[in-house]
């Protein structure tokens, strides 16, 4: 003691060891028991730490979700959330109780009021308990027979199916198990895919939009091979015994992986796609073997309504013209599940036409038809546009003159795609657009003529100044050679003396070409040209003639000044 008191410092760092290792306590094991509650702060974990159950926040939002994911990957991808709908704010009072009559509810503050609950009706002995396996599963068993289950999380399943999991259908309740993507990367609520056994009894699975429109199928399961017909390939890389289970009680998928395979899952993501990933130790990412659709453009609603998709743009959704966001935060996060709104509303929903305008239509073209059109019975494409503009609740029309066919749709278009190969798809489609936007549209496309044609004015000019240029150049350099060519012809004989070495003249016509005239010296009849014998002579003055003999007069070469 006396050692204590003479290092306090030494007292205080046991302190917050025992506090270290009190919170490690306090959030080590797998189970909680009744009248137990877990804490904002605090984790279970798995037997063999694979898994972990707690509270997180998605990304930078502030909302506050119970849920599960990886431990051994330092990383939080979560597998399954409890209360997707309804998020915490407060997680300093948030927890997770272990009620005595069995059932597991999410509370936050001093509310007693359930976030969310497992809702069991049947009261429970004390003897339940939740533990989180290292499978993944939250189960509330009975302690004393752990293989009676009363609740589980696999039968819950958000976004993401792991090995050993169930999907399909519960004949009982009619409920079904299935995949739900989230709404975006940062709000685990429901989004608009999902991913589940079909109804019909064909044991195929199914992708929807909405839950009511399929937009991929996995095709029918072959028991004899173990695969699904439209998708032999969905079962490898590590999966085995695949299963299909049918009886009077339930109809269902299920799958293992091997004992050394890698942390395995198959995940719907808020884009529509059910990928298959297997995680990489060595690159410390998600591995991607297996997507369905094979091509987004083929993901149904993918933009939302009056979206348009455009498979050949970064960014594959855009708003039709007369069109903007529903929520410029959401489509950041690519979740267009919000579509496009109006910008200006239509003429026809003010009931008044006071200011003398009415809607127009605006000619879309190469777009692929959007679904649920009704066909109307006029007889021309006049008819047909008169037949959508007399019902407020028509907000596109197509005419097809060769059919003589009329269709119109009513409410949001959806499912609006520009194809890949840039060719035309069906016929063009006539968008309903508010007056506002008439006047906006032929502004902006003025605006496009001015800057098109400055553009083009710019360019001539360009190109103009550049051709004044050179030709300019060219004439330079050809007076150039020019004079240079008489400026050599006129001193030629100067450089043919017979007596002077041409390194003594310093008139600045050693180039290379008087050298080759210089070395035309030793031939045995020069020719020198007219101008040089001009030149030479000074115009054959008197001052240099020599005299005179039979083959005329001699002058004598003027020096060069």
């Amino acid at each position: 003691m006396g050692a204590m008191k003479s290092k306090p410092w030494l007292l205080f760092v046991l302190l917050l060891i025992l506090s270290y290792y009190r919170a490690c306590f306090s959030i080590a094991g797998d189970t909680l028991s009744p009248g137990q509650s877990l804490s904002g702060s605090e984790t279970k974990l798995s037997q063999g730490s694979k898994f972990e159950l707690g509270f997180f926040k998605p990304g930078t939002s502030l909302k506050i979700y119970l849920g599960i994911w990886y431990k051994m990957l330092d990383r939080k991808d979560i597998v399954w959330v409890a209360n997707r709908e309804n998020p915490l704010s407060d997680p300093s009072s948030s927890r997770l109780e272990l009620y005595e009559d069995g059932n597991l509810v999410l509370l936050e503050g001093s509310s007693n009021i359930p976030v969310w609950s497992t809702n069991l009706t049947l009261s429970r002995s004390n003897s339940t308990e939740a533990v989180l396996g290292d499978d993944g599963n939250f189960v509330l068993r009975d302690s004393s027979n752990q293989n009676t289950i009363f609740w589980e999380s696999f039968d819950h399943p958000t976004d993401t199916w792991l090995p050993g999991a169930k999907l399909g259908i519960d004949k009982i309740t009619g409920k079904s198990k299935q995949l739900i993507s989230w709404k975006n990367s940062k709000d685990p609520a429901p989004g608009m895919f999902s991913f589940r056994l079909a109804r019909d009894g064909s044991q195929q699975f199914i992708l929807e939009w909405n839950r009511s429109q399929m937009y991929s199928s996995s095709g029918v399961w072959d028991e004899k091979n173990k695969s699904f017909s439209l998708a032999p390939d969905m079962l490898l890389n590590y999966i085995t015994n695949p299963s299909f289970v049918t009886n009077e009680n339930e109809s269902y998928f299920t799958y293992s992986i091997k004992n050394s395979s890698p942390q395995y899952r198959f995940v719907i993501n808020s884009s529509g796609l059910l990928q298959q990933l297997s995680w990489s130790e060595r690159f410390w990412v998600w591995n991607l073997f297996w997507s369905r659709p094979v091509n987004i453009s083929d993901v149904y609603g993918l933009c939302g309504a009056f979206g348009v998709n455009y498979t050949n743009f970064a960014n594959p959704c855009v708003c039709l013209n007369g069109f903007e966001p529903f929520s410029i935060e959401e489509t950041s996060l690519s979740d267009w599940s919000g579509g496009c709104v109006r910008k200006s509303p239509l003429q026809c929903m003010k009931n008044t036409y006071a200011n003398g305008k009415k809607d127009w239509f605006m000619k879309i073209p190469i777009l692929r038809f959007p679904v649920n059109s009704k066909a109307h019975s006029a007889v021309s494409a006049m008819n047909c546009e008169g037949a959508c503009m007399n019902d407020c609740s028509c907000t596109a029309y197509a005419y097809n003159s060769s059919g003589y066919s009329c269709m119109i749709w009513e409410g949001a278009l959806l499912n609006l795609q520009q194809p890949s190969d840039g060719g035309k798809a069906g016929q063009d489609i006539y968008l309903r657009l508010a007056a506002d936007e008439y006047q906006d549209t032929k502004k902006s496309g003025n605006k496009r003529k001015v800057w098109v044609i400055l553009g083009v004015l710019v360019t001539a000019t360009a190109i103009g100044l550049i051709l004044f240029l050179s030709i300019c150049f060219s004439r330079k350099r050809k007076l150039k050679h020019k004079h240079k060519g008489e400026e050599t012809s006129r001193h030629d004989i100067l450089l043919f003396d017979f007596s002077t070495e041409l390194h003594g003249i310093n008139d600045g016509t050693n180039t290379k070409d008087n050298v080759n005239i210089r070395g035309k010296k030793d031939g045995e009849l020069p020719m020198f040209s007219y101008k040089s014998v001009l030149t030479a002579t000074n115009n054959f003055s008197a001052v240099n003639k020599l005299g005179q003999g039979g083959f005329g007069p001699v002058y004598k070469i003027q020096p060069r000044k």
